[in-house]
């Protein structure tokens, strides 16, 4: 096979590039706020998709049991060739004709006689409205419950976008940290090197100031590393793995208040325990909805319908029905040995709302504890971020001190390497103490089933 010529492998590789710059810039970071990245979490994941899915089906269904309410109206008809040696001949059952029986004409087998009809008929059980009535609170419960679980799921979610978010801007803080503290490595190397040089220190001192920058410029590349983790699992609890997203931290990076309202109890209108309750609801509705069917069926049933036979001479043969009748009346059926079937029914209802009810108990127990140790760790948190700014300052006065000492020649290279050290973490330290906080913060808002006043105290600054 021939090579290409040197123009087309030209414009082939320019093809390429350029669509590796499109490609480039099409996932191109977007800087986004924490309310922007809640919303859009909101929006797209397929989480909340499912459960509007959930409650357009629960809507359908409670529409499928009203409809059970209506009688049963409708129209039949049949034609058919039978022997003719009983009045009117024989007649398949259909609904809409009631039975005609009679006395047997004879008991030659003959060449028959056709048979027609047209039949409008209705049907209602007028007992049905109490099975029709639990049916249709059955389907509620089950709309509430699907309601509640979908606000469950945006809690959730709302909640994991909004804990990612803080932990990629938690991230990109230790990138700004370990980026300066790659800088003070490379001025220690910068002011080393040339008293070595001038043999007024050591050739060692160069080698450690050295080794520092390489340590320094490993923990940025390992925190850079972890900045692109955060970032990715950031764009999954947004719902959308394609995306990729700077944060812009607004005031998470700013100073905490301690005079932030805490709740004492989780919210009455939590989504997990309004969902619990919805549960135990469903399952209510459900032991009701077998009661009663120990109830009989009583059908009130009603036909009115014209015949044709052979036999009787009508037009046609019997083609045509020319014979109208009516017949209307009461049906009552009960069926006895559905009784041991019904009370299993019944002993396996009342197991599922006592289940359903001790899950209830169990999400409460849940949420409180939830609430208490999201509580503790928002405490601890606080303390934390009041004594980082102390620890800070020294560790600044201390490396300041140290490097003075180092360039007067009264104080070793690894003092200065062990106070910049000691600084860089004293500076992440320090920025993710408050960011902490509000992820402290942030998990109490969870807990007690409301994210509103977080995302408030964010907005104000607090």
């Amino acid at each position: 096979m021939r090579a290409l010529p040197a123009a087309v492998v030209g414009c082939i590789a320019a093809a390429v590039l350029l669509a590796t710059r499109a490609d480039a810039q099409t996932a191109a970071a977007s800087t986004m706020t924490l309310d922007q990245v809640v919303a859009t979490a909101l929006a797209k994941h397929p989480r909340i998709r499912s459960g509007q899915a959930d409650e357009r089906t629960s809507d359908a269904r409670v529409d499928e049991a009203r409809t059970s309410q209506l009688p049963e109206l409708g129209i039949s008809a049949q034609i058919n060739r039978s022997t003719g040696n009983t009045p009117p001949g024989a007649w398949f059952n259909t609904t809409g004709f009631p039975p005609v029986a009679g006395a047997p004409r004879g008991k030659s087998l003959d060449e028959g006689v056709w048979q027609t009809g047209a039949s409008a008929w209705g049907s209602w059980d007028v007992l049905a409205f109490q099975r029709q009535a639990a049916a249709i609170d059955v389907a509620l419960a089950g709309r509430n419950e699907a309601g509640a679980a979908t606000q469950a799921d945006r809690l959730e979610i709302a909640y994991e976008a909004a804990d990612a978010f803080i932990e990629l801007v938690e991230a990109e803080e230790t990138v700004r940290a370990a980026k300066v503290s790659v800088d003070r490595a490379q001025v220690l190397v910068t002011m080393t090197q040339p008293l070595v040089d001038q043999n007024l220190r050591p050739g060692a001192d160069a080698a450690r100031a050295q080794a520092e920058l390489a340590a320094a410029r490993t923990a940025l590349a390992r925190v850079q590393q972890a900045v692109e983790v955060r970032r990715a699992r950031l764009a999954e609890v947004m719902g959308d793995a394609s995306l990729r997203v700077d944060a812009e931290p607004g005031s998470l990076t700013g100073p905490v208040s301690d005079r932030t309202p805490r709740p004492q109890s989780p919210s009455p209108t939590h989504p997990e325990l309004v969902r619990s309750d919805a549960a135990v609801s469903r399952a209510k509705q459900q032991e009701s909805a077998v009661d009663v069917q120990y109830l009989p069926r009583l059908d009130l049933v009603a036909a009115l319908w014209v015949r044709g036979s052979g036999y009787l001479q009508s037009p046609a043969d019997g083609l045509v029905p020319d014979i109208p009748n009516w017949a209307a009346g009461a049906v009552l059926t009960w069926s006895i040995l559905d009784i041991p079937t019904i009370r299993a029914r019944a002993r396996a209802a009342s197991a599922s709302t006592e289940a359903a009810s001790a899950h209830r108990d169990e999400t409460y127990l849940a949420v409180r504890a939830q609430l208490t140790s999201a509580t503790a760790a928002l405490d601890g948190a606080r303390a934390v971020a009041n004594q980082t700014p102390a620890t800070l300052a020294a560790a600044r006065a201390a490396e300041a001190q140290i490097v003075a000492r180092y360039r007067a020649g009264l104080a070793p290279v690894i003092d200065v390497a062990d106070a910049e050290r000691v600084l860089t973490q004293a500076e992440i330290d320090d920025a993710v103490a408050r960011l902490e906080v509000r992820r402290a913060m942030l998990a109490v808002a969870r807990a007690a089933g409301d994210l509103g006043p977080f995302f408030s105290a964010v907005r104000a600054g607090s």
